[in-house]
């Protein structure tokens, strides 16, 4: 699909009013309705912003730091049933435009380096009908092009997003009675609850728990990733690991003739000012040399022709950071100041199991239906019940994202030891074998991708419930 094309099916989504309660006609000028701000315009703070005004009939307002959404730059993700049920709830034609944009990727395959194909599993097994052609089976997409659906579908909604925005500091609101945001242009706004979405340097993070409480660290792997316009020979997600050039690589497919390749290398010294976007210059002799060293390595040419012809401005070497997952989301003043996280701000990810985008949308998705069912009253939000609400939602949600970004560490680490040891390199092999063979896929993806969020809450509220009745 080229781009022009999908140019023309994103242009005017359709947000579905289906089911908003009556104060759906509410505006951010609305003095009577709770002012909610969400810090951060990425994905998790969109989605996060189009479910409230779904679910609950609310307008929030969007501070984005970036002076505005390009098309044609950043990197990708995949996006998995576990997401996309999210953006089904909150519009069916929403789904349709993301899915459009995006690749499905029919097959996950693991390889050695010298294009040996150790196992192949079908994607659709993730999706809830097991199906290849299921809405809600797993794609690759660019990251812009999600950006700009969601960005599109807020416009449409009637949600504003203030671009450059970077919030420089946070704290109570001269009356007590709300979260005060302080901008690295001088501009301040407050709102009654303010969301943060802003990142692993999310400076909401530091008001939730205290400034420099846990920062990220490096992990010793060092990533250069690209898209090219090489269509891969056989469809589906990749994994080549390689015990000669003591790395492995994953590569997945965003359109028809577009390959997304990154490749992992352990580099025990962190080198920060060598990470990021290059120069032209310095990005075709890195890519180049890459490519020689692969080729000489054995590397199949279906691996090595993706970073030849890269797609000149894509090329990004990153360091990978993570830190443990923090034990508050929410902090709730007694004035009336409620600040709550979700996405990276939260729980920054490690790539290897493609969930870090999903769980900041499953945190999304289960902070609206959370607010629906709990502070919603005569088809009116309020933050009577908040504290409940968020009580709730941190229940939920800190072992959820512990356990499946714990998942994702695994992954990867496995993937690296496979290039470092040939002996563990057959043994997983083998493994990697059965378990394909008698689970359909790795059984660690199926946690992941086949986990419903609204069936999560309806649980734990349930549970309330008996509880409640039990005293």
């Amino acid at each position: 699909m080229d781009d022009h094309t999908i140019e023309s099916e994103i242009s005017s989504p359709v947000l579905s009013p289906a089911n908003m309660p009556s104060s759906s006609t509410e505006s951010p000028e609305d003095s009577s309705a709770p002012s909610i701000a969400i810090a951060g315009g990425g994905i998790g703070g969109l989605v996060l912003a189009l479910a409230l005004r779904e679910n609950l009939g609310v307008i929030p307002v969007v501070y984005e730091q970036a002076p505005e959404f390009a098309d044609g730059v950043g990197g990708a993700i995949g996006m998995y049933p576990n997401g996309l049920r999210v953006i089904r709830d909150i519009s069916p034609k929403l789904l349709e435009v993301i899915r459009g944009a995006g690749y499905p990727y029919i097959h996950r395959r693991w390889y050695r380096h010298d294009g040996t194909e150790v196992a192949v599993a079908r994607e659709g097994v993730l999706a809830p009908s097991g199906r290849d052609d299921d809405e809600l089976a797993p794609i690759g997409i660019r990251r812009w092009k999600l950006q700009r659906a969601l960005c599109d579908a807020c416009d449409a909604a009637g949600i504003p997003i203030n671009f450059g925005k970077h919030v420089n500091a946070v704290g109570s609101s001269l009356d007590g009675m709300g979260t005060e945001l302080t901008f690295s242009d001088g501009t301040k706004t407050t709102a009654s609850i303010v969301f943060g979405a802003d990142g692993v340097k999310s400076k909401v993070r530091d008001a939730v728990i205290g400034a420099g409480s846990q920062e990220p660290e490096y992990t010793g792997v060092t990533c250069l990733m690209g898209s090219s316009s090489v269509p891969r020979p056989n469809r589906g997600i990749c994994f080549p690991s390689s015990t000669s050039t003591k790395c492995h690589m994953c590569t997945y497919p965003t359109g028809p003739n577009e390959t997304i390749f990154q490749i992992y290398f352990p580099t025990p010294v962190e080198n920060p000012e060598n990470w990021g976007t290059m120069s032209r210059e310095d990005e075709k002799k890195e890519v180049s040399e890459l490519a020689d060293r692969l080729e000489k390595d054995g590397w199949a040419d279906q691996f090595v022709q993706p970073l030849r012809e890269a797609t000149a401005g894509s090329v990004v070497r990153v360091g990978l950071r993570a830190r443990d997952p923090i034990s508050k989301w929410v902090k709730l003043a007694e004035g009336g100041s409620r600040t709550v996280l979700l996405g990276d701000a939260a729980h920054p990810p490690v790539p290897y199991i493609g969930q870090g985008a999903m769980m900041a949308i499953e945190d999304a998705g289960t902070i609206a239906y959370l607010l629906q069912n709990i502070c919603v009253d005569d088809g009116r939000f309020n933050t009577k019940h908040f504290a409940r609400a968020m009580a709730l939602y941190e229940k939920i949600r800190i072992p959820r994202t512990g356990k499946i970004l714990g998942k994702s560490k695994v992954l990867g680490k496995s993937q690296q030891d496979r290039a470092d040891s040939v002996l563990y390199n057959w043994f997983r092999e083998w493994s990697i074998w059965v378990q394909v063979l008698i689970h359909g896929t790795l059984p660690l993806m199926k946690p992941g991708a086949k986990y419903n969020y609204r069936e999560d809450v309806d649980a734990m509220l349930l549970n309330e419930e008996d509880n409640g009745a039990a005293e």
